[in-house]
């Protein structure tokens, strides 16, 4: 019995050391930048004097971690990836900023911040490319070039679609990964009250689940692509539509035949909501000056998988 508890003591102890990476809130070693009060992780990359570049993760509640081979682009650019509000390693906040406006805001005060008055360059990924296109919508004169790689839904209609097509990969097995990972929520470390759910958000950020339904026979995202999730931002932004996909209401293609700079749209060949998803619900929002590229044989995340192809098509763009 002695010998028993001892052992389960010893598990306890083990477990309850589990700790995530802390937010600038609690690590005053990470780099932020301060804009309208918030402070947003940011990694910086290239000359000042350069044209900027700013990388727009996906999610909602990612981080930018998993797309740093962009970093590439610094040789001619100054790069600039930042964990939006609430996701990642910057603070988390109330849910009453954890909107889509919100977002846009947020991404409008870091465009003002870092551009000097010029245009700006953005790429965004999935959600991220949600958010571009919804920024081109509104702000069209301050950005030049625009990368979109493969945004979830851009309008009602679209949003339907997207997650009646998300539902149809889902199985029981999903739900007992989530059951085991909630169980170590008890002994994770906690400073801002969010780790413990954002430990779960982590783990299947990193779920390393290959083919459908997001990329080719045999690929899979590399281990820990993901540090920190943010569950609040993924629980209030997209887990509602997910349950009853007419909350989705934003029209973020609206105004963006307006956008006049050069476009550029990357589709996988793989994932569910890849070249065809794309040509048929968001394609015919796009201005005409849209090139769409297909990425072949490659999945949803074929920046993180892909570097060397995805450096190849967009570092030429950027530059024309």
């Amino acid at each position: 019995m002695n010998k028993l508890l001892t052992t389960l003591l010893m598990g306890f102890n083990l477990v309850a050391c589990v700790k995530i990476p802390k937010t600038v809130t609690h690590d005053n070693t990470l780099p932020f930048t301060n804009i309208n009060g918030y402070s947003f992780h940011t990694l910086i990359k290239g000359k000042d004097e350069n044209p900027v570049v700013i990388v727009v993760h996906g999610g909602p509640g990612g981080d930018f971690q998993y797309l740093r081979s962009l970093s590439a682009l610094a040789e001619n650019h100054k790069v600039i990836f930042y964990d939006q509000r609430g996701s990642g390693l910057s603070p988390r906040v109330k849910k009453s900023q954890l909107t889509v406006a919100q977002n846009l805001d947020d991404l409008n005060a870091l465009v003002d911040h870092f551009s000097m008055g010029n245009q700006v360059k953005l790429i965004g990924h999935s959600w991220g490319g949600m958010l571009v296109s919804g920024y081109l919508s509104t702000h069209p004169e301050k950005v030049s070039h625009a990368v979109i790689i493969e945004p979830g839904m851009l309008y009602p209609e679209a949003a339907h679609e997207f997650v009646k097509v998300m539902k149809r990969t889902q199985s029981v097995a999903d739900f007992f990964t989530l059951i085991k990972h909630m169980s170590v929520y008890p002994f994770v470390k906690k400073l801002d009250g969010d780790e413990g759910f954002d430990y779960v958000m982590t783990k299947i950020l990193n779920q390393n689940k290959p083919n459908s339904p997001y990329q080719c026979q045999g690929q899979s995202m590399p281990k820990n692509a993901f540090i920190r999730g943010g569950f609040e931002a993924f629980n209030t932004m997209l887990k509602p539509i997910m349950s009853h996909p007419a909350r989705f209401t934003h029209d973020l293609t609206n105004g963006l035949l307006d956008y006049q700079g050069e476009l550029m749209m990357i589709s996988s060949e793989c994932s569910v909501f890849g070249y065809e998803f794309q040509q048929q619900y968001h394609q015919p929002k796009m201005p005409a000056q849209t090139v769409h590229i297909k990425a072949e044989k490659m999945g949803h995340n074929m920046i993180t998988l892909n570097p060397k192809w995805s450096l190849a098509v967009v570092t030429p763009f950027l530059a024309r």
